[in-house]
């Protein structure tokens, strides 16, 4: 969603983060590489889960997964495969092994949910409304499941009943700074850029730094004209290296309207 010196400047700086941990970087290579050549038991399943997980090697979750699969059927460590599919970005797959837990009904709530992320993901937004509905109708308590269905119905241009979603969303205790954000974050793709200060900003001013909702706020501030406030932000959280220029690019930048967090 963002504009492409954002991209950039986040590219260096991830640049910068490896060259400085390149050690530890190291380190975490060799535990993996002597893990994976372990045979599977409970206990080095276990092991190698946490630091997969920790390092967000989701190919190395996903090659232990389906070794443990391959030897047993395993409903929980099944959603665990298509999850780590889906976290990815292969929604394809995430949906090919998912398919037998949504008639399971130990995992049918958790299973549907995720089908309709990856139907998101996968930008099938009509068949992710029709697949939401049906798990709200049948799990009406869910506060990720109308979060989800609100970004697809966004994603088609229903904006009066993605807001009834986000708003039902929060209601059932969807975290605030997931909500807000894609409050604000509609408010930004209908142009009404102050209305989606007045949702972050007292978040910022809480103390929330969570990435996207800081690149809406200084998005949202640059298109309703407060460029000195976004400027402010830019470098105190040092968004960029050039602030000036940070702002100069996102002011010739359209609506955006990838910037929804699904959790």
């Amino acid at each position: 969603m963002y504009s492409k010196i954002f991209k950039k400047t986040l590219g260096l700086s991830f640049i910068l983060a490896l060259t400085a941990c390149a050690d530890l970087r190291l380190t975490l290579a060799d535990n993996e590489n002597h893990l994976a050549s372990q045979v599977p038991t409970p206990q080095n399943i276990a092991t190698k889960e946490k630091l997969y997980e920790s390092t967000l090697n989701y190919r190395g979750l996903i090659s232990l997964y389906r070794e443990v699969l391959k030897n047993q059927e395993d409903p929980r460590i099944r959603y665990k495969l298509a999850n780590s599919y889906y976290q990815k970005g292969n929604s394809k797959a995430a949906l090919f092994y998912l398919q037998p837990l949504l008639s399971n009904p130990r995992f049918m709530e958790m299973a549907m949910l995720l089908q309709v992320k990856c139907l998101v993901q996968s930008q099938e937004y009509n068949k992710a409304v029709a697949e939401a509905n049906k798990l709200i109708a049948k799990f009406p308590h869910n506060p990720d499941s109308y979060n989800a269905r609100g970004i697809a119905l966004t994603q088609t241009g229903k904006f009066d009943k993605a807001e009834q979603d986000f708003i039902k969303a929060r209601e059932r205790f969807l975290s605030d700074v997931v909500a807000v954000n894609n409050l604000a974050m509609l408010e930004i793709v209908k142009g009404e850029y102050k209305n989606a200060v007045r949702l972050l900003l007292p978040q910022y001013l809480d103390g929330q730094k969570e990435s996207r909702l800081l690149h809406n706020l200084v998005f949202a501030l640059v298109k309703s004209g407060d460029t000195k406030y976004a400027l402010d932000i830019i470098k105190k959280e040092r968004l960029n290296t050039s602030a000036t220029d940070l702002v100069n690019a996102l002011e010739k930048t359209e609506r955006v309207s990838k910037g929804l967090a699904v959790r």
